[in-house]
């Protein structure tokens, strides 16, 4: 087991999902008792990665007028527990479902909040004290997220529409295109990389940047630029790079831009052309329009699905970079897999 094969494994595991999720209608069947109508808002929280992964499931769920707060769990164990009642559905992103502070936050919670969890496995802390467990069964992998991330970015969307009653047989269709487009996308990773990693690899500091779903490939990019390649980077919103941030841009400073198809996907690409008019080290992930930069085209999907694939081209980054500095991607100095320490 390696990154680089976590990397690769992720479509088998998006088919493994769906073909599990949309048997016999399993996602309806388990979430058909927390209709969405008897709760007064929805509470999205994990940590890391699984808490940035929870950014789609956050916007769709406002969209369709769901009240609906992301906050880390952390912060919710010590500032946010009097917000959780009856009336709350919580929802509990975590891989091993058993880092400190989902200990922390089971125990303050108690039995009289309605807790949705999705992990990893079936049997583990934060599974147990759910009342509805879903698994990506993604099996084991290094301590740099990856397919286990990509997985429940997919259950997520299937959840998000469930609880809305808007599950429908074309969402698995979706995500299986999505997983298909992946395989694509993986089958000649190493020629469409190198002219990404070429262009950027002289940068001191990088930036990931998104808007809308687009924001969790933004800050997971980042997270795991500085887990497996131990770089200076940052993950931001396309708009908030514009309050600031885009002051530090140089030639030195590296940004990987994701512009999913959207409503903001037009916004993306001209933030793309003026970081590049600046003379930054511009990468643009998605939708180019014809800009003269230097990118990545990937195939339209839906924009809620857009962060499983966008992803990959971070990974492969990260990959790449650890390799050049003679880093064993996913060998931790400082922490594990699993976090013990709050």
């Amino acid at each position: 087991m390696t990154y680089l094969s976590d990397i690769l494994e992720q479509p088998r595991v998006l088919h493994s999902l769906i073909d599990r999720y949309r048997t016999q209608n399993l996602l309806a069947s388990l979430t058909q008792d927390v209709s969405i109508n008897r709760y007064q808002q929805v509470v999205l929280t994990g940590m890391g990665s699984s808490f940035y992964g929870l950014f789609p499931t956050w916007l769709y769920l406002n969209q369709c007028g769901v009240p609906a707060i992301h906050i880390e769990a952390s912060e919710l164990i010590h500032y946010g527990l009097e917000m959780l009642n009856d009336k709350t559905l919580l929802v509990i992103v975590s891989q091993s479902g058993e880092s400190i502070e989902i200990q922390r936050l089971i125990q303050a919670v108690g039995d009289g909040v309605t807790i949705v969890s999705v992990t990893n496995s079936q049997d583990n802390t934060l599974a147990n004290h759910s009342h509805i467990a879903l698994c990506t069964d993604a099996g084991t992998e290094v301590p740099v997220a990856t397919k286990t991330y990509t997985s429940g970015l997919g259950l997520l969307h299937l959840l998000a529409r469930s609880l809305t009653g808007n599950l429908l047989p074309q969402d698995y269709k979706d995500l299986l295109y999505v997983a298909d487009q992946m395989t694509a996308l993986l089958k000649n990773w190493q020629d469409w990389l190198e002219p990404l990693a070429i262009h950027l690899q002289s940068a001191s500091f990088y930036s990931f940047l998104g808007r809308g779903p687009a924001i969790a490939s933004a800050m997971v990019g980042a997270l795991i630029l500085r887990e497996a390649a131990r770089l200076n980077s940052v993950g931001l919103s396309g708009g908030q790079f514009r309050h600031g941030p885009m002051e530090a841009v140089s030639p030195s400073t590296g940004m990987i831009l994701f512009s999913s198809p959207g409503r903001t996907a037009e916004l993306s690409q001209r933030l793309a052309a003026d970081i590049a008019s600046h003379e930054g080290r511009v990468v643009l992930v998605g939708q180019s329009a014809a800009l003269p930069v230097v990118g990545l085209a990937l195939p339209a999907v839906d924009e809620f699905l857009s962060p499983i694939i966008e992803i990959v081209v971070a990974q492969l980054l990260a990959a790449r970079f650890a390799e050049n500095a003679g880093i064993v991607p996913g060998e931790f100095r400082w922490a594990g897999k699993v976090i013990q320490a709050e």
